[in-house]
């Protein structure tokens, strides 16, 4: 069969094999092209009744199949032509299921998406046990659901309370979990894969059928009867009705999957109908448009013009073991470069190898790590006291304290001893990294790393670049970057950077408002409804109001608009009142979560808001309240300055960055994509009316008033 996607074969033993190599892409993925040439080999499977096996595996070292093709997601231009290519989809994956001959998914890397729609209509798979190996329904976080048959075929497989994580949240599982709930029949390690597989084909051959996990009965309960499912799903939508206005695609999920438990048929309907609104809401359009900024990101090419491949990154150099340097040497040897994290005291470097091994320990007391890889990043890890052996790493992260006398010392302590070429990075938070160069003999090998907190979740590393880094230093970061599973985002050395900058104006104004006498409970729900992951307070809480006091003092002019803010701060910190880490902050905290505010002093009366900030909030052309407007705009402002000032050189690095980095409303697309779908005419002058209530700390920066002033006036001018 002639195909551009697709190698087939046909063994002695009636095994037919298609292997997927989709042309010109780093991993494999629906395209209008791979659909058609699929349906071709299902229609010749179809035809041969000497087949006795089909096998569907890649043939690409970079994973099974990613999914549909997010390029053509967003070239869809109606609902019929969503509906169509649902359906087709459907149609497709319903005739796998139907061939009467047995079918199997040998499953590597990432099966996501569409990619485990399609392994879900094969009758068995086998997934290799490691790392890369990834198993998930991740469409809502495109703001659509599965429309291939996964919302039916899922819960079917794997039980309610197992697919529900899946689709509702886009969980991940690993080859070991999946196999574990029955969603694949074997998980060979990776070590005996290809032999493993063979086996696994020749028991198939020979009329064995793999054994599936039994269940216990609450999960029995609760998956298969008719009352635990009515409560399963209706526990589910009392969560997805919460979020429905912001992110509808779980609440429109859960209807198909509640359909799909009545009928194939209502289920797939539900589906088809379901991806046909979806597509074309806000919600859909910011996140899709948010995956395509991260992709843009992680590309090299998007940073530095030059193409030459940059000199490999194997061999990391930390310097500092607390918190942040800690995570970003398990990060690194998690992730397969050798490590060598040094501090100045034993007590201090104990401490930090157990902080890594001990977290380890807990993804294998998880099932989320084998002990043989536990083994293996333990033994990437070196840990040291003497700087002498840092002599033969391509990197130093430096992670000490933040102050700039303590890091200029580590730098021209450590410049002398590095090979010529090894990059010397900081991650200072908010301090001038061309300063600290100053102090080297490599100052086109000096850079920024700002990894955000904590180091294994955050996706976002801000790469911090001066005057005199070198594109070859820039391409090595990137890259070393890419290669921990991150998103990076070149900014350039200006105070705060990026994140903490736009920031600062948002945590300053929340400040301000428990300053006068608003809730602090009340002020965080407030921005929580807006979309974000957290209310300001508890974020300063989680920051450590001892960093925020410093950053803040990095990123504000003394001179300029002077508030109650750091004088605030300053006492809470001189009270012991640092947050999280000593168990109160504005909150107080119990292993690790709030408990309720901390009692402080304020008016006896609910403090109010000014006539002008009501009515401001009433007349918004969206739902508001007068405490988002109050907060939110400072933030658009500031993240507009950053623009202005080229800290970042596009709209999109904003908003990635804010998103990414903060957690900023993904569905909103980031502060200046707000600014453009409220227009920026209003934002300006809401910002002026509010300057005339508040004071000059909300005049509308140059660019904003520029853009309000145009007729069609936006920060992208891609719709």
């Amino acid at each position: 069969m002639s195909s551009t996607s697709f190698t087939t074969s046909i063994d002695q033993r009636g095994v037919f094999t298609a292997r997927l190599d989709v042309t010109d892409r780093a991993q494999n993925v629906f395209t209008p092209t791979v659909v058609q040439e699929l349906s071709a080999i299902v229609d010749q499977v179809e035809s041969d009744p000497s087949l006795h096996l089909v096998v569907f595996r890649s043939g690409k070292d970079s994973g099974f199949l990613a999914g549909a093709d997010v390029e053509q997601i967003s070239e869809v231009v109606d609902s019929d032509q969503a509906r169509a290519i649902s359906h087709a989809g459907q149609e497709l994956f319903g005739r796998i299921e139907r061939l009467s001959v047995p079918t199997l998914a040998v499953i590597h890397g990432p099966c996501l998406g569409g990619g485990l729609e399609f392994a879900l209509a094969c009758r068995y798979r086998v997934a290799r046990d490691d790392a890369s190996t990834r198993l998930g329904q991740p469409e809502v976080e495109l703001g659509i659901l599965p429309g291939w048959g996964g919302t039916l075929r899922l819960p079917r497989q794997v039980g309610l309370t197992t697919a529900l994580p899946m689709i509702l949240t886009g969980k991940r599982l690993s080859a070991r979990d999946a196999a574990r709930c029955g969603l694949i029949d074997e998980a060979p390690a990776a070590g005996s894969w290809s032999a493993d597989v063979e086996a696994f084909i020749d028991g198939l051959l020979a009329g064995r059928s793999p054994r599936r996990p039994g269940n216990g009965l609450l999960k029995w309960l609760a998956d298969r009867t008719p009352p635990g499912r009515w409560l399963v799903l209706r526990t589910a939508q009392g969560k997805t009705r919460r979020h429905a206005d912001h992110y509808p695609a779980p609440d429109l999920a859960l209807t198909a999957i509640r359909q799909g438990l009545r009928s194939a048929e209502a289920g797939l309907a539900a589906e088809r109908a379901a991806i046909a609104e979806l597509l074309f809401t806000p919600t859909c359009r910011n996140l899709v448009g948010l995956f395509f900024q991260r992709e843009r990101a992680r590309a090299v090419t998007t940073w530095v013009s030059d193409n030459s491949t940059p000199s490999a990154t194997t061999r990391v150099g930390v310097v500092g073991a607390g918190v942040m340097g800690a995570g970003i040497a398990q990060l690194a040897a998690h992730t397969g470069a050798d490590v060598v994290l040094r501090d100045i005291s034993d007590e201090l470097i104990q401490q930090g190898r157990e902080r890594i091994v001990g977290a380890w320990d807990k993804l294998v007391s998880r099932g989320r790590l084998s002990p043989a890889d536990r083994d293996q990043r333990v033994d990437r890890l070196t840990t040291t006291t003497d700087a002498a052996d840092l002599s033969d790493v391509d990197i130093v992260i430096e992670a000490v304290t933040e102050r700039e006398e303590i890091k200029r010392t580590v730098f021209s302590e450590l410049d002398p001893l590095l090979p010529p070429e090894a990059i010397l990075a900081t991650n200072t938070s908010a301090l001038s990294v061309t300063r600290l160069a100053e102090v080297t003999g490599r100052a086109d090998r000096v850079a920024g790393l700002h990894f955000f907190n904590p180091v294994h979740r955050m996706p976002l590393v801000e790469i911090i670049t001066t005057d005199t880094t070198s594109s070859e230093t820039l391409s090595r970061l990137v890259t070393l970057v890419r290669g921990l599973g991150k998103t990076p985002l070149r900014v350039a050395d200006q105070p705060g950077f990026l994140v903490n900058r736009v920031l600062a104006g948002y945590l300053d104004e929340a400040v301000r408002l428990v300053c006068e006498g608003h809730s602090v409970e009340k002020i965080d729900k407030s921005m929580r409804s807006f979309g974000m992951p957290m209310g300001p307070l508890q974020l300063l809480d989680q920051i450590g109001l001892d960093v925020a006091l410093h950053v803040a003092s990095g990123t504000t002019d003394p001179s300029d608009h002077s508030g109650p803010t750091p004088a605030r701060l300053e006492k809470m910190v001189e009270e012991g009142l640092f947050g999280v880490k000593t168990g109160a902050g504005f909150y107080r905290y119990r292993r690790g979560k709030p408990v309720g505010p901390t009692p402080g002093p304020g008016p006896r009366e609910p403090a109010r808001f000014a006539d002008d900030e009501e009515a401001l909030a009433h007349s918004w052309p969206a739902p508001v309240t007068a405490t988002q407007l109050r907060l939110v705009l400072p933030l658009i402002n500031t993240a507009a300055e950053c623009l202005e000032a080229n800290v970042v050189s596009e709209p999109w690095m904003v908003d990635l960055g804010m998103v990414l980095g903060t957690g900023f409303a993904p569905f909103r697309g980031g502060p200046l994509k707000l600014a453009d779908t409220w227009g920026t005419r209003t934002v300006v002058s809401a910002l002026q009316r509010l300057a005339d209530v508040q004071g000059p700390r909300f005049a509308p920066c140059p660019l904003l008033t520029e853009l309000a002033a145009r007729t069609d006036g936006r920060f992208h001018t891609d719709a």
